[in-house]
């Protein structure tokens, strides 16, 4: 993260408006943007949005993240909000939504393009990319993710139902009785606790199938962990959505491959760009931190 940070200071430097690439970075948000002498300025556009159903029950999630395996002490935290509708689940980052939210305001506002970026973007700093929407009608998951150096992608795939080993262990979280569950999912193996008081049967991130709301579930390795901090329901109409943007449409498994690839061997990417730092070529940098959740197909 550092290194991609010192990458887009040094695009910064560039005698010309830079763009807020959220491609690319979507997670590194330090740096201002500013206009260059003679630019004109802008009226601030949000992005357009879908409406794909009404919140019912909001569960708030701690996310806690690996990065690096050579690193396990230094665990990336994200404040993550599953929303359960009538139809289908969106799991997203709450910052994220935050940032939109406020968007939408400063659209109304009209306010100046590079005033609403930079202050949009503190909001967003090291916010999770993806959004995960669960259909449960027609039993499928929707992805929307951002490829680095590549843009916004959408994939769909079947909501596989992970098989679930439910065990005698008991545990109360946030003062509801949930029970202990075990499962093999992607190459990780877990531990879930779950709760009948709420019987819905979806949890954070791809999972679900279980007879109640997943409230924590953690992998053998400690590497990944979701936790429920607070249960609630909407104070008023709070719609679920997903961007009207132009989605490059791809798979799970080329989606995974080219983030993987990216990670493997930036070098050639960011060399394509002319991105140099401190004047020197990056194009010899060999790899960057890679510890996906999913590691196997």
């Amino acid at each position: 993260m550092c290194f991609l940070l010192k990458i887009f200071n040094q695009m910064l430097k560039k005698p010309f408006i830079v763009i807020f690439i959220v491609g690319l970075f979507a997670n590194l948000v330090s740096a201002q943007i500013y206009y260059a002498p003679g630019d004109a300025k802008r009226v601030y556009e949000d992005e357009k949005k879908d409406m794909i159903d009404t919140c019912t029950l909001n569960i708030q999630y701690r996310m806690a993240s690996v990065e690096d395996t050579k690193k396990p002490k230094k665990r990336r935290e994200n404040f993550m909000l599953l929303q359960i509708g009538k139809h289908l689940s969106k799991f997203s980052d709450f910052y994220r939504l935050k940032a939109d939210s406020l968007s939408a305001i400063y659209a109304q506002q009209k306010m100046d393009e590079i005033e609403a970026f930079n202050r949009l973007i503190p909001i967003q700093k090291e916010c999770e990319t993806f959004n995960i929407f669960k259909d449960y009608p027609n039993n499928n998951i929707t992805v929307t993710d951002y490829m680095p150096m590549g843009g916004m992608y959408r994939y769909k795939e079947d909501k596989i139902k992970p098989s679930w080993t439910i065990d005698k262990d008991t545990i109360r979280i946030g003062g509801y009785l949930c029970k202990k569950a075990t499962t093999t999912f992607r190459g990780r193996h877990y531990t879930a606790w779950y709760t009948e008081q709420i019987p819905i049967s979806d949890g954070p991130w791809k999972f679900w199938g279980l007879p109640g709301l997943i409230l924590k579930v953690r992998d053998d390795k400690n590497e990944y962990e979701f936790t429920c901090a607070a249960i609630e329901k909407p104070k008023g109409i709070e719609d679920i959505y997903i961007k009207n943007i132009d989605y490059f449409n791809s798979t799970r498994e080329k989606f995974n491959e080219g983030v993987k690839k990216f990670h493997e061997n930036p070098g050639p990417l960011f060399e394509k760009m002319g991105v140099k730092v401190d004047g020197k070529s990056i194009e010899s940098i060999n790899t960057l931190p890679y510890n996906p959740i999913e590691l196997s197909e």
